[in-house]
């Protein structure tokens, strides 16, 4: 039986007993001492879940960190190769252009344009080089930037997540001390001798 039907029963046996015509209220103290003995059985059960559900917070934040040094890590990857790619890209352009210069330096009728075109192929190479690294560059930081924004929106989700549960479960816990409360309430302000039913 849940704490709330244990509390709807509990109002159901004070409100039976009322004495019509007055405001007193005749009940049967064991019934409701073992009504309320149950109630407070049943509350470290309604304890135990709000612990279970910070518990799930923990372990989804915990995975979305570990979600995000996986990202984090592969991003790193991903730029260490975009760098070794963009300079093995650069050194074999600057050397193709340099053994172009030297062929052209060595052909004797046209070393004065050759040595041009030589000076010409070696910008044009040094910038796409450039270019090459800071296009990888551009990507690392993106893909970094990606990461981040996702490890830090599935942290954000997970704490409303928790929030919004426990928030529920608080109210709910507030109405059950509330009723239990007035149940208490009423039995202090009855008469001192026991009526049974």
């Amino acid at each position: 039986m849940t704490l709330m039907s244990q509390l709807e029963n509990l109002e159901t046996m004070i409100v039976k007993g009322r004495v019509p015509g007055t405001a007193r209220t005749l009940v049967n103290l064991d019934k409701i001492s073992t009504s309320i003995e149950e109630m407070k059985t049943e509350m470290p059960t309604q304890i135990n879940e709000a612990e279970g559900i910070l518990r799930q917070k923990d372990a989804i934040i915990k995975q979305a960190e570990l979600e995000a040094r996986r990202i984090r890590a592969y991003a790193d990857e991903e730029a260490t190769t975009i760098r070794q790619l963009a300079e093995e890209q650069s050194n074999t352009l600057l050397t193709t252009s340099q053994e172009e210069a030297r062929k052209m330096i060595e052909e004797n009728e046209i070393t004065r344009a050759a040595n041009e075109k030589a000076a010409k192929i070696e910008t044009d190479a040094d910038k796409r080089a450039a270019k090459l690294i800071d296009d990888a560059e551009t990507r690392v930081n993106g893909i970094l930037n990606d990461a981040e924004t996702s490890a830090e929106q599935r942290r954000k989700g997970a704490d409303n997540y928790a929030r919004e549960v426990l928030f529920t479960l608080e109210e709910r816990i507030a109405d059950t001390l509330g009723q239990v409360r007035g149940g208490i309430d009423l039995l202090d302000a009855r008469p001192t001798s026991n009526v049974a039913d």
